[in-house]
C-alpha cells in the first residue's frame, strides 16, 4: 500500500470519527430540541443553518460557479426528498424514545445499512463483515441491557425502532449520492442534497403551521436553545453529513456504516452533559461496539497490502 493510499484511509477514518463525535450530539441535544419545537419545524431550521453553512464553504472552497445545481431537476428533488426524510424519521424516533436508549438501538445500524446495501446494489459484503457485524450487534445488546436493566431504569419507548429504520432511507441516500453524480466533489454533493432538502422541510413546516399542526418556531425566547440548535445545524447535520460523504466514498458505504456504531459511544459521553447518566452496561457494550469498527478497519487494511 502507497504513503497515498495510507493517508487517503487515514483521511477517512478521521472524517467517521468526526461523523461519530458530532452524530452522537445528535442524540441527546435533538431531545431536549423537541421540548421546545415541533418536529418538521425544528427539522426545517436545522437543514436551512446546515445548507447556509454548506452554501458558504462551498463558495468559499471551491467559488461562486460550484454553487449551480448540475444534477437535474428529478435527480435534485429525489435526493433532496429522501435526505429531508431521513431527517424526520430520525427526529420523530428520537422524539419517542430515551437518548441512551436510542443509542443502543443504533448499534444494529450496519445491519439495516447492509441489508439496504445488498438489496440496492447486490454488492457483496466486504471480507471480515460478518466477525464485525456479530460485534457491534454484541455491543449493541450489551448497551440496550444497560439501558433496560441497570440502574436507573430506562424502559424503551417504542421510538428507537424508528431511529433503526432510519438508517435504510440515510444508506439510500448515500449511494444515491455517490451515483448520481459525475464528478463533484463531496462538499458539492452534500450541499445539493441538503438544499434540495431544505426546500421540502420548509413546504412541509409551512403546510404544517398553515394547518395548525405546528407551532411555528419563532416563539421560542431562549438563548441557550437557540445556540444548542445552530451548533447541532453546523456540525451535526452540515459538516457532519459533508464528512460522512468523503468517508463514504473512500471506504464504501456498507463499511462507512460500521463506523457509525462510533455514535452510541459518543451519545453516552454527551449524554451526560445532558443530565442522562450512563452505567457500565453501556460504556462496555460501547467499547464492544468500537472494537467491531477496529476490527473491520483492520481487515480491511490487510486486504489492501496483500
Amino acid at each position: 500500500m502507497t504513503s497515498r493510499d495510507r493517508g487517503h484511509l487515514l483521511g477517512a477514518f478521521a472524517a467517521m470519527v468526526f461523523v461519530g463525535a458530532s452524530w452522537g450530539a445528535n442524540v441527546p441535544i435533538s431531545k431536549v430540541m423537541l421540548a421546545h419545537f415541533d418536529l418538521i419545524p425544528l427539522s426545517a431550521l436545522r437543514a436551512a443553518l446546515a445548507t447556509v453553512v454548506l452554501i458558504l464553504m462551498v463558495a468559499a472552497v471551491e467559488g461562486i460557479r460550484s454553487l449551480r445545481i448540475d444534477v437535474g431537476l428529478r435527480r435534485f428533488l429525489l435526493l433532496g426528498l429522501i435526505m429531508g426524510g431521513f431527517f424526520a424519521m430520525y427526529t420523530l424516533g428520537i422524539q419517542f424514545s430515551n437518548p441512551i436508549s436510542a443509542a443502543a438501538v443504533q448499534v444494529a445500524g450496519p445491519l439495516v445499512a447492509a441489508v439496504t446495501v445488498r438489496l440496492a446494489t447486490g454488492l457483496r459484503f466486504d471480507p471480515g463483515f460478518g466477525v464485525a457485524l456479530v460485534l457491534t450487534v454484541l455491543g449493541g445488546a450489551i448497551l440496550a441491557a444497560g439501558s433496560l436493566f441497570g440502574r436507573g431504569q430506562v424502559t424503551l419507548g417504542g421510538g428507537e425502532f424508528i431511529v433503526l429504520l432510519s438508517n435504510a432511507l440515510w444508506t439510500y441516500y448515500s449511494l444515491k449520492a455517490q451515483a448520481w453524480f459525475d464528478r463533484a466533489s463531496q462538499l458539492h454533493r452534500t450541499y445539493v442534497a441538503s438544499l434540495s432538502a431544505m426546500g421540502w422541510l420548509i413546504l412541509f413546516a409551512l403546510v404544517m403551521v398553515a394547518a395548525g399542526w405546528a407551532r411555528p418556531p419563532i416563539g421560542e425566547a431562549d438563548g441557550w436553545i437557540w445556540t444548542q440548535l445552530v451548533l447541532l445545524a453546523v456540525f451535526a447535520s452540515g459538516l457532519g453529513g459533508y464528512f460522512w460523504n468523503v468517508g463514504a466514498s473512500r471506504l464504501g458505504v456498507a463499511v462507512a456504516s460500521l463506523w457509525v456504531n462510533l455514535v452510541p459511544f459518543f451519545a453516552v459521553l454527551w449524554s451526560m452533559a445532558y443530565g442522562f447518566m450512563p452505567n457500565a452496561y453501556q460504556i462496555v457494550g460501547g467499547l464492544v461496539a468500537l472494537s467491531g469498527v477496529v476490527y473491520m478497519q483492520w481487515r480491511k487494511l490487510q486486504t489492501m497490502q496483500r
